[in-house]
């Protein structure tokens, strides 16, 4: 009797480590802070500025899956904001971006790259994903 009530403790003992070993586990995974990847932004020209970006970054946390081939409302505001913005303070851009947009996603993107890493067209797209340049290609193209 002795030696099953041994065998039933370190079996009770063994399940109650584990079960509270794994969680804890877990736990200190789940505490680590995310890498956050660090934007540095200079000084904003104009407020307009500062509408494109807020808009890229609040329309990839209200992106929602629509029926097929429709687009997010969200994000076709932010991409004809960001073409507005290109036609009215990147005269010289706008025509380079049609262009390029004409070219295809790989010539757009390229021309995003070009960009000084400040500006906030190249941040917004960089932070928009696909998707937005997709959009952005398509308005551009009309």
């Amino acid at each position: 009797m002795n030696s099953k009530l041994r065998i039933a403790a370190a079996t009770v003992t063994a399940a109650l480590a584990l079960g509270v070993a794994a969680p804890m586990a877990n736990a200190v995974e789940a505490s680590r802070t995310p890498a956050v990847s660090a934007v540095q932004v200079e000084a904003a020209a104009s407020p307009a500025q500062m509408h494109a970006i807020a808009a890229a970054l609040t329309s990839r946390q209200g992106e929602t899956v629509t029926a097929k081939g429709a687009v997010d409302p969200a994000l076709l505001e932010t991409a004809k904001d960001i073409v507005a913005y290109i036609k009215k303070y990147l005269a010289k851009e706008y025509t380079k971006a049609r262009n390029a947009a004409k070219k295809g996603y790989a010539a757009f993107v390229k021309w995003v790259k070009s960009l000084k890493p400040e500006n906030p067209v190249r941040i917004v797209l960089e932070i928009g994903g696909k998707k937005l340049i997709e959009i952005v290609i398509a308005l551009l193209k009309k």
